[in-house]
């Protein structure tokens, strides 16, 4: 690799350009930029090691995109974290789909390699500095008599390259130091002020350096592993178990389900449901909404195991289809709960977030079912696919917006869907929403607007680096 000089020359600016965009800033729009100049960078890197660039990738290309525009639009934390947690991914699968061979692996398979591919790339960072000492070699080699002048250059060479794989360690222990002992961080402060009159803390310039070395010798050593490694396109057979062990702990799991799913069906479903003493419709739904979603989530895993972990049995699919059914119910189950509790307890982030967790348990069961009597279906594909087209939409909804709109228009006109009218003071929208409700709060006059803005931390001066559109709106509505 050490022939690539540009590849080292593209990841030094992209090294760069990362520092630029997130130094104390998570925010704003720098956020979009980087992950198109991520994949810029990743395009000119795999042309620079004549990789073909593969048809899927695309897809997932305006994925990472859309996320990266969602960023700036949301004042959202709970949305920005999991921004950085998809981007990054997918931007980190992007790359080790363009180098591996993927198209006959299995779930387990993708999900092993993408997680090696990450401890592959913390355990390369010394690739620059292997790559450097190649080229040199490879270039005395070439040599046929050094002169004087190409022995001193040698040296000078030899300091230069010290001074480089020196210098991260160097900044790393300066920095500590000086956040241990206040004198020796004023003395160096001092100095540095003396000789280039730079009167910014001297931390400052070691973060940004730090930082900045950091990402470089990551991002190296990520293309670093994935030139040199090589995935086995081999695909091991994981079907060791009898069926038998299966087909008789889904049997048992099926029993239970069957008769729990009766039972929504006849007290929840058709309406027949009589309640215990001193506990209301609200009080049921909740304490019964998380633990059947847990249930949902935890057949998907069975169904996924009893598939992929025991040999072909026909009583099996019959099995695991009867468990994918019982699921179906207990999805529905959890929307109903879900409902009736919204409609004494109003919408909220949480429980929007919750529809949206079930919508998605409910197409990926759906998945499942049918490689359960097929295998035509890639199912890492398609549950990789489903998985980020829901979180780009949910990303993009401002749900925020959404729940104090529809809480606020619902009370406003007297809708019947809420049952309980105890929304007077309406402090849920204040309380508890970001600044993607201001044009509610502005929309529907609240009295106490000045909480609202106060608590969100309005008066942050707003920059290019951390321009942010509902933290814009919501400071202009204030003027």
């Amino acid at each position: 690799m050490y022939q690539k000089s540009r590849f080292a020359i593209y990841t030094g600016i992209f090294a760069v350009f990362y520092t630029f965009c997130f130094y104390k800033n998570l925010e704003g729009v720098t956020f979009s930029l980087f992950v198109i100049g991520a994949l810029v960078y990743i395009s000119l890197c795999l042309k620079e090691f004549s990789v073909a660039r593969k048809k899927d990738t695309t897809f997932f290309a305006i994925v990472a995109a859309l996320i990266g525009l969602s960023h700036p639009l949301t004042d959202n934390g709970f949305v920005h974290t999991f921004n950085f947690i998809f981007g990054f991914a997918i931007l980190i699968y992007i790359v080790m789909h363009q180098f591996a061979n993927d198209e006959r692996w299995t779930f387990f398979t993708t999900v092993e390699n993408f997680f090696k591919t990450i401890c592959g790339a913390v355990g390369k960072i010394d690739a620059p500095f292997r790559d450097v000492a190649l080229y040199k070699k490879a270039k005395k080699e070439n040599t046929v008599e050094p002169t004087v002048k190409d022995k001193r250059k040698k040296k000078v060479d030899m300091i230069v390259i010290t001074i480089a794989a020196i210098l991260p360690a160097l900044m790393f222990v300066t920095l500590i130091l000086s956040s241990a002992d206040m004198i020796f961080a004023n003395m160096l402060n001092t100095i540095l002020y003396d000789l280039f009159n730079w009167p910014i803390e001297l931390t400052f310039y070691f973060k940004i350096a730090f930082l900045t070395v950091a990402v470089f010798l990551l991002a190296y050593g990520l293309f670093s592993f994935l030139k040199k490694k090589t995935f086995s396109e081999e695909i091991k057979e994981v079907k060791t178990h009898d069926a038998t062990v299966a087909i008789t702990a889904g049997i048992m799991f099926d029993a239970i389900y069957l008769t729990f799913s009766m039972i929504q069906i006849l007290y929840l479903f058709i309406g027949k449901l009589s309640l215990p003493n001193n506990v209301s419709y609200a009080e049921y739904a909740r304490k019964g909404f998380f633990q059947v979603l847990f249930v949902c989530v935890l057949n998907l895993v069975i169904v996924l195991i009893g598939k992929t972990r025991f040999k072909e049995n026909r009583l099996l699919k019959i099995v695991l289809t009867v468990m994918c059914a019982c699921t179906y119910i207990m999805i529905a189950s959890s929307a109903l709960r879900l409902v009736m509790y919204i409609r004494y307890y109003y919408f909220s982030f949480l429980r929007m977030l919750a529809f949206w967790a079930l919508t998605v348990v409910f197409i990926l069961l759906t998945g499942i079912l049918i490689h359960v009597w097929t295998d035509k279906v890639n199912l890492f594909k398609f549950s990789l696919r489903v998985i980020l087209v829901a979180y780009t939409v949910l990303a993009l909804s401002h749900i925020d917006y959404l729940v104090a709109e529809l809480n606020m228009s619902q009370t406003k006109n007297n809708s019947d869907f809420f049952i309980s009218k105890n929304y007077d003071d309406y402090e849920y929208v204040l309380r508890s929403t970001c600044l993607d409700a201001a044009p509610v709060i502005e929309k529907y006059d609240f009295d106490n607007k000045t909480y609202y803005y106060n608590r969100n931390d309005i008066e942050k001066e707003i920059t290019f680096r951390n321009f942010n559109l509902s933290r814009y709106i919501a400071k202009k509505n204030m003027k």
